[in-house]
């Protein structure tokens, strides 16, 4: 089963090119994750973490949930950068 990206931000305020690239990276994420072991000691250090990555000078702020197979978005914020 592959994980789901779903974005719990508001992405209408993200330019059409960087919206794409964000898409597009994290889908990438989302298949990255297929191909960790489950019993890998990966999982338990990203439990209660958030996670974050630059794309298009946007910070995109995410989590996952190993259990329901999920990458939430939960903040997109303009880098100055």
């Amino acid at each position: 089963m592959t994980y789901s990206v779903h974005f719990r931000v508001d992405l209408a305020k993200v330019p059409d090119a960087a919206r794409g690239e964000i898409r597009r990276t994290m889908d990438q994420i989302a298949e990255a994750l297929d191909t960790v072991p489950s019993s890998s000691p990966f999982w338990t250090s990203l439990k209660d973490s958030l996670l974050q990555i630059e794309v298009k000078r946007w910070r995109v702020v995410y989590r996952v949930d190993q259990g329901l197979q999920d990458v939430q978005v939960v903040e997109l914020t303009r880098t100055r950068s």
